[in-house]
């Protein structure tokens, strides 16, 4: 399936800015905006899993999808990354009790191209971190006797933080947004939520572990 997907990106591309994924081997991503520092939360993580940075990765596409569990203060990786014409997955769960890092294989269902079209119609490749969409994130009910709109907003302080990591070819780009599911519910006009939304659904629905 996996060659079934490039052969069809012959005949058209995906973009991640100026990025255009087309063929069986040929990745191009002259003339995006990538990030040119690392300023990933998962450094240390990754070192004890002995996983290279993403900004590091030899992978061919590389994408991260890092769970913070906010009570247990430990950390999921969901990990999918092209080798050659190859997808492969894996997820590391870290436990403190005891403290350890368990690692899995994962298979995809129904295959490993599904599971990476959807990603890319959810715009994984494009999104910007959580903390950028202040402006958008408003939920006007009314206005005030001076005609100044009244808000209702949100704020959760608990559940689950996550991190997004991508490489494609020489670029690579870091994103961080929490609670995709109550923001998502709470401010229903932004897109953005959503996708983080079905994006964390989509990691949890089309992977298991073999």
């Amino acid at each position: 399936m996996t060659r079934l997907l490039f052969l069809l990106l012959l005949f058209g591309h995906i973009s991640f800015g100026q990025t255009i994924i087309r063929g069986v081997t040929t990745i191009s991503t002259d003339g995006i905006y990538g990030d040119s520092v690392n300023n990933s939360p998962n450094h240390d993580f990754n070192d004890r899993i002995k996983l290279p940075q993403i900004d590091k990765s030899s992978a061919k596409v590389d994408i991260r999808l890092y769970r913070l569990h906010s009570l247990s203060n430990t950390k999921t990786l969901h990990r999918l990354f092209l080798v050659d014409t190859t997808w492969n997955a894996v997820e590391y769960d870290e436990w403190n009790k005891p403290v350890k890092i368990k690692k899995y294989k994962l298979r995809a269902k129904p295959n490993f191209d599904s599971l990476f079209s959807k990603l890319i119609s959810y715009n994984i490749m494009t999104l910007p971190n959580q903390t950028d969409l202040k402006n958008k994130m408003r939920k006007v009910v009314g206005v005030d006797d001076e005609g100044y709109a009244i808000e209702k907003k949100i704020h959760v302080t608990d559940g689950e933080g996550y991190t997004i990591e991508i490489r494609i070819g020489d670029k690579f780009r870091v994103y961080q947004f929490d609670n995709p599911d109550s923001y998502s519910k709470f401010y229903e006009d932004v897109s953005e939520l959503k996708d983080y939304l079905n994006i964390v659904q989509t990691f949890d629905k089309y992977l298991d572990r073999k």
